[in-house]
């Protein structure tokens, strides 16, 4: 018989402080000697899951487990219903996110049973994951690509997730696939005539701001943007009013305005817009997920991102305007930021392997498809 030492419990967690502490400190245990790990900051994911800081669990069901060996934590994990969303999609779905484990396929099965039996007494049909807990956050699990490190909105886990996660009869839904390519000093010149051409034919202009203050009123505009852009995307659910407010608030303070390039039409309204950063994951890396170590951060100069990669965050389209050329005049000024500011690498983030569009992008530009993540479903109750 085993001792109780050796038996593994499923807890539930409450909704408070403290649980929420002992829930994302467990990454930090656990990651702790992964180089390639890039950190969040603990003060970000503590907010995340709580309602009153992120107006986008304000239409969901949020329950938090964890999974314990005696004393020890070995695993976590949190569900979520989101119901707006399965009205939009017309399903019945949970979704399992922000997992993580110990090379243990007892202590992964025993937090997915949990989840799926929250969800089946809420009359769910269908468990997928890992999903953000609401849209922008970090989702689905590194099936290749353990050898790069990981943008700072993207995540990392060891090796066992996806094998294990197969053995507890999930199947794959979908995959995203993230590209790293130099630099080049000059585009394909029809970038060039493209954009010059919608820009005339259509009575377009590209406009670039100088500071925060002057973006911010913007903010609403260029996120009903993305809504419109993504609406047809697997994974996206429409950002309301209140998620909106926060993400301005968050990043809009520290946004590098040189790689935020916007096209208007002649009535001023954003038709397009492209988002890029220098990557940040050194400096989380410094930072170890405490703003506390923003000095020695200051000391090893990661303060700014890094000088010789650019992080692609986003290209958004207004529906109507998607086959006008409008990507090649994003694509082109952004090209000639990137090389005027001394930048070698670029690095996109997650795209889905059915978004044709998006991937088209990168056709005639030398790439390497240096990672893939994936995200898992399986049927409740069969």
């Amino acid at each position: 018989m085993p001792d109780e030492e050796s038996l593994i419990k499923i807890e539930a967690l409450s909704g408070s402080l403290r649980d929420r502490r002992r829930f994302v400190q467990f990454q930090f245990h656990l990651y702790r000697n992964a180089p390639l790990w890039v950190p969040p900051l603990i003060r970000d994911e503590l907010q995340s899951l709580d309602a009153h800081s992120n107006p986008g669990l304000q239409d969901c069901d949020l329950q938090l487990w964890l999974a314990m060996r005696g004393d020890e934590c070995v695993g976590r994990i949190a569900g979520v219903i989101n119901r707006r969303d399965n009205e939009l999609r017309e399903v019945k779905a949970a979704r399992f996110c922000l997992l993580d484990f110990v090379d243990d396929a007892e202590v992964l099965k025993l937090l997915l049973d949990a989840v799926g039996d929250w969800a089946s007494k809420k009359k769910m049909t269908l468990l997928e994951g890992p999903l953000g807990l609401t849209t922008f956050e970090r989702s689905a699990v590194l099936v290749d690509g353990f050898d790069r490190l990981p943008t700072v909105v993207s995540s990392y886990n060891f090796p066992y997730y996806g094998p294990l996660i197969e053995t507890c009869g999930f199947t794959k839904e979908i995959d995203y696939v993230e590209h790293r390519f130099a630099l080049p000093p000059e585009l394909d010149p029809k970038y060039r005539r493209v954009a010059e051409y919608a820009l005339k034919k259509k009575g377009l202009r590209l406009i670039e701001k100088k500071s925060a203050r002057e973006l911010q009123p913007l903010g609403h505009e260029i996120f009903q943007l993305v809504n419109a852009a993504y609406a047809d995307l697997y994974e996206f659910t429409p950002m309301t009013d209140g998620e909106i407010d926060t993400l301005i608030k968050k990043f809009f303070s520290f946004i590098d305005l040189r790689f935020v390039k916007l096209v208007v039409d002649a009535d001023e309204k954003i038709v397009a817009l492209g988002v890029a950063m220098p990557s940040w994951s050194g400096l989380m890396k410094t930072l170890r997920g405490r703003m506390r170590r923003i000095f020695l951060a200051w000391l090893c100069g990661d303060l700014k991102g890094s000088r010789d990669t650019l992080d692609l965050y986003l290209i958004a389209v207004a529906p109507e305007l998607r086959n006008a050329g409008l990507n090649a005049i994003v694509m082109q000024k952004m090209h000639q930021s990137a090389v005027a500011a001394g930048f070698k690498w670029v690095e996109t983030n997650g795209e889905l392997e059915t978004n044709s569009k998006v991937l088209s992008l990168w056709k005639d530009i030398e790439h390497e498809t240096h990672k893939r993540r994936r995200i898992y479903s399986k049927a409740l109750g069969v």
